[in-house]
Formats: C-alpha cells, sequence, structure tokens
C-alpha cells in the first residue's frame, strides 16, 4: 500500500524535502501529456539537468566528489565499495556487501548496505538487504528477501559507522527515514522514469528500493531519523 506524503508538522519539520522537491519538479505535470514540452521547460528540470551532468556524466567531478569517498570508505571500513549511480537519478549511490554465503546448489545469499547522497538537497539515505542470488548455467535470478531500516543486529556495526562517516563529509544533511521516503506525492513524475505519482525516494535518490518489490518486507525501525527532523 502507498502512503501520501504527510507528517505532524507540530512536532517535525520535513518541510524542507517538499520544498526541493517542488523545486526541481513540476508537480501536477504530466510528461505524456499534449504540451510534453511545459514539463521539459520547467526551469527545474532543466537546472535538474544541469546538476546530473555537472556532478555524474562529467567524469573529473564525479571521481573527486563521489569516487575518492568510495575509496576513503573502502579503507575506513575495510569493505569493497560497489558504485551504484545511475547515469540520470538525482544522487550518488554506493554498495557494500556485509557478508555473503554460497550453498552447494548455487545458491548464493547477500547481506548489503546501500547509501545515497541527493544532488538535489542536504538529504541522505541509508538502508540494508538481504538478497539471494541463484545462477542456473548462464542465467542470474535474484530476489531481494527484506529490506532493513534501520541499525539493527548484524547491520547495525556497519550502518551506523557508514552514517557517522557521511555526516563527517555532509556535515549538514540528513537521513531521510525510510517510512517518509516511500511515501508518495500525486502529481510527482520525475524524469528518468515513466511512473506516475512517484515517491520521495524516487524524486531525491533512485528507484532502487521500488525495484526490490518490498510488499512490506522490512526489518528494524522504519521512523529511524525520525529526531533529525524534531522542530
Amino acid at each position: 500500500m502507498k502512503y501520501n506524503f504527510s507528517f505532524n508538522p507540530k512536532t517535525h519539520d520535513f518541510w524542507p524535502i517538499y520544498e526541493a522537491i517542488k523545486k526541481y519538479y513540476p508537480i501536477g505535470i504530466q510528461k505524456k501529456e499534449e504540451g510534453r514540452g511545459i514539463y521539459l521547460k520547467y526551469h527545474g528540470i532543466e537546472l535538474l539537468e544541469k546538476i546530473v551532468v555537472e556532478n555524474i556524466r562529467n567524469r573529473d567531478n564525479y571521481d573527486r566528489t563521489w569516487t575518492s569517498f568510495e575509496k576513503h570508505l573502502g579503507k575506513k571500513l575495510n569493505k569493497e565499495i560497489e558504485g551504484t549511480t545511475m547515469g540520470q537519478a538525482p544522487s550518488l549511490s554506493s554498495s557494500i556487501i556485509i557478508e555473503s554465503t554460497t550453498n552447494d546448489n548455487n545458491c548464493t545469499h547477500y547481506k548489503k548496505i546501500y547509501f545515497s547522497v541527493s544532488l538535489l538537497g542536504e538529504f541522505y539515505q541509508i538502508y540494508g538487504t538481504e538478497e539471494t542470488t541463484i545462477k542456473k548455467d548462464i542465467h542470474r535470478y535474484t530476489a531481494t528477501n527484506v529490506v532493513i531500516t534501520s541499525p539493527i543486529e548484524e547491520f547495525k556495526v556497519l550502518f551506523e559507522s557508514l552514517e557517522a562517516e557521511i555526516q563527517n563529509k555532509y556535515p549538514t544533511y540528513k537521513i531521510v527515514p525510510f517510512k517518509i521516503s516511500q511515501t508518495i506525492i500525486d502529481g510527482l513524475e520525475v524524469r528518468y522514469l515513466d511512473d506516475k505519482n512517484c515517491s520521495i525516494n524516487k524524486a531525491l535518490f533512485n528507484n532502487y528500493l521500488d525495484l526490490f518489490v518490498l510488499n512490506g518486507r522490512t526489518r528494524g525501525d522504519t521512523s529511524y531519523g525520525y529526531d533529525k527532523w524534531k522542530k
């Protein structure tokens, strides 16, 4: 079930998230309707495109900002960092394999942590996954069993260490709670997808969480990070 973006304005201030989205996306204007040029000519969309080009497609800038950070994290956390940044999505992102085990049937169970830093505002996200990959001949079949929404159990140490490193590099940025990132805004369409009524996550980061087909399979506190947004 999808929930609309909402929060208690008496106790928390998530308005910066909405304001950033409104700045870059023409909420309520469809990409495929007549007058598609209106969407593409929205000042925020044009600005978003420039930001993506400057920070991702410009290899020198990307390496200076993100590749260097990945290398730092690899040494600091003693883990291999895999880049997951997409060419169109407005974020810099990577993943870390916590552990992997393979049985005799060529089934591999992975525990991973994903993290992204938005290019559209002072926001970042962290979550873990348990994934299964089955190898049959030349084919690989992958399924996500559960998403970890807060630092718990075997994910706790790396989750908290990673969060500390992101906060050190981006001291004014705030983590977007899973519960907020999965809410939608009616009429929000993002440049790199054809989806209608997109989520906060798709607008600020990427669509990886949606690709996992969650269906409510989560562990941990989905409100983790709410304290950062208290008034």
